[in-house]
């Protein structure tokens, strides 16, 4: 049965996840939250959607298999981990640039920001994989 309410609160409780998701991921180096805490409290988000809606509309969110997303959040992890072997530094040294963005201000980046990144699409990856197969197997679909 269709619940329109249920339906609107799972949508609306993924929106709040991400922006939370994000917000810590993006304090992660100067405060605590980072990628793990981050790709959680998404993961939760979109167990919430999918148990409402199903793996298929998950699915459609996601745009790439789950899988994909485990090996774009490594590969950024190892890109975070040898950038700083290229310029003369030890493994996962702390490397920052500065970036100034018209209109809305200086940015410093760097490779820390780069690596909790990684951790948290590939623990998103990890979890909607895990949780997808599981709510298959189990015949979840709504």
């Amino acid at each position: 049965m269709r619940n329109i309410i249920l339906e609107k609160i799972a949508t609306l409780f993924l929106r709040v996840m991400a922006l939370s998701a994000i917000a810590l991921l993006l304090r992660g180096h100067n405060q605590p939250g980072g990628g793990f805490i981050g790709g959680i409290i998404l993961s939760i988000g979109f167990i919430l959607y999918g148990m409402v809606f199903g793996t298929s509309k998950i699915r459609n969110i996601m745009i790439f298999n789950s899988r994909i997303w485990m090996g774009i959040g490594l590969l950024l992890v190892i890109t975070a981990a040898l950038v700083p072997v290229f310029v003369g530094q030890l493994p996962l040294t702390g490397l920052w640039f500065t970036v100034h963005l018209p209109l809305i201000g200086t940015f410093h980046l760097g490779t820390p920001l780069l690596f909790d990144t990684g951790i948290f699409i590939a623990v998103i990856g990890v979890i909607l994989s895990i949780i997808i197969t599981i709510m298959e197997v189990l015949q979840w679909n709504t």
